[in-house]
């Protein structure tokens, strides 16, 4: 039996360059003992891997990733309705998702610290700022990069990625500073709208809705309204309250399928169809 060491990595890493399909077969079933990252191994091995030989070991890895987010993604029995208000139950499935889109290969801070080092980060700034400069400072590139109109990549839901200064998106920031907020005990709301997030939060004369995908943007009740008003009034109902953590990890599990299956990674996005499945038993 092998064992998850370094010694064992290098082994096999002298196999890599080797595409017979039965070597790169029994090679996939070998490495399935790193679980699907061998990131901080890599950096005590002896073979000198490339750029190619990275990314075809990071493939190779996929498959272990799969098994491991399947072991590690437990919910309530009732789904969505038994995670309530859980934040701390909520941010754990968060971190098993940032886990399984990790490459397997780049040496990074888990959720949980990467969480942390922001919020410490944002404590600093805490003084004389009310929330909404707190907000407005994170998401204008220090560390949060929120993109503007583009394809929803996969990686902009990687949480993990994102709180360490990866491109994301106005869902990726909103929660990732709803996460980082609650390090800090400060109240806010997420606001989930089809294609984009909102935050509302306090503001110098009371609540303020936010836009991420603008840097923060401060939206009046009127512009907010205006923005939902083409939805159908239970989408609206739904837009106007605080999404609950279980709404938000359904949303991000959506998608993530739906970004999966669009870049042609069909089994990865029918994984995701099946988490979904597993919180919300009928279309949420």
């Amino acid at each position: 039996t092998l064992l998850p060491t370094a010694d064992t990595l290098s082994t096999l890493l002298r196999l890599i360059d080797d595409e017979t399909p039965e070597v790169r077969q029994s090679l996939a079933e070998a490495l399935e003992v790193f679980e699907g990252d061998v990131s901080e191994l890599l950096t005590q091995t002896s073979y000198p891997a490339s750029d190619a030989d990275l990314k075809v070991l990071s493939d190779l890895l996929r498959s272990a990733r799969r098994e491991r987010l399947r072991r590690e993604w437990v919910v309530p029995s009732n789904g969505i309705n038994g995670l309530a208000d859980d934040w701390d139950r909520v941010e754990s499935l968060f971190r098993v998702l940032s886990d399984y889109l990790h490459d397997g290969t780049t040496v990074r801070q888990p959720l949980g610290d990467a969480l942390d080092l922001l919020a410490e980060e944002t404590e600093a700034m805490t003084e004389g700022r009310n929330t909404m400069e707190l907000c407005q400072y994170l998401l204008k590139g220090n560390p949060l990069k929120c993109e503007t109109r583009t394809d929803l990549q996969p990686e902009f839901l990687d949480l993990a990625r994102v709180a360490a200064g990866g491109s994301t998106c106005p869902l990726g920031a909103g929660v990732v500073i709803l996460l980082v907020l609650r390090r800090l005990r400060i109240e806010a709301d997420g606001l989930s709208l089809p294609g984009t997030f909102f935050l509302r939060v306090d503001g110098p004369d009371g609540p303020v809705i936010l836009d991420p995908e603008h840097g923060g943007e401060v939206l009046r009740p009127r512009d907010f309204e205006h923005r939902i008003r083409r939805y159908p009034k239970e989408i609206q109902t739904l837009c106007r309250r605080a999404a609950t953590p279980g709404e938000l990890l359904v949303r991000t599990t959506e998608e993530l399928a739906m970004a999966l299956a669009f870049r042609g990674d069909g089994v990865d996005g029918d994984l995701m169809e099946e988490l979904v499945e597993s919180l919300v038993p009928v279309p949420f």
